[in-house]
């Protein structure tokens, strides 16, 4: 059943983030310096602003500049937005 799979994936990953302290994702406020202080402040996993899979892939450099990850950044995530699979996916 392909429903399956995806309970599956989402009790793994839920399984690995469990006791970890996680940075939600914000809006225009989980920018690097700010993901850099969380992390000197515990923050086990982090995410990146949202990336417009369309701008990343017409080169944007603000765009690019969001998937920058902080070097004390264990764990860092990335959000693309897209209405499109084929763009999603040569974002990706």
């Amino acid at each position: 059943h392909p429903g399956d799979c995806d309970r599956r994936a989402m009790s793994g990953l839920s399984s690995r983030l469990s006791g970890q302290m996680v940075l939600a994702p914000l809006t225009r406020g989980g920018n690097l310096p700010f993901r850099r202080l969380c992390a000197e402040f515990g923050a086990e996993v982090t995410l990146g602003e949202m990336i417009f899979a369309r701008q990343l892939l017409k080169g944007d450099v603000i765009e690019r500049a969001r998937l920058r990850r902080a070097s004390n950044e264990q764990v860092f995530g990335v959000q693309i937005a897209t209405n499109d699979v084929e763009e999603g996916v040569g974002a990706a």
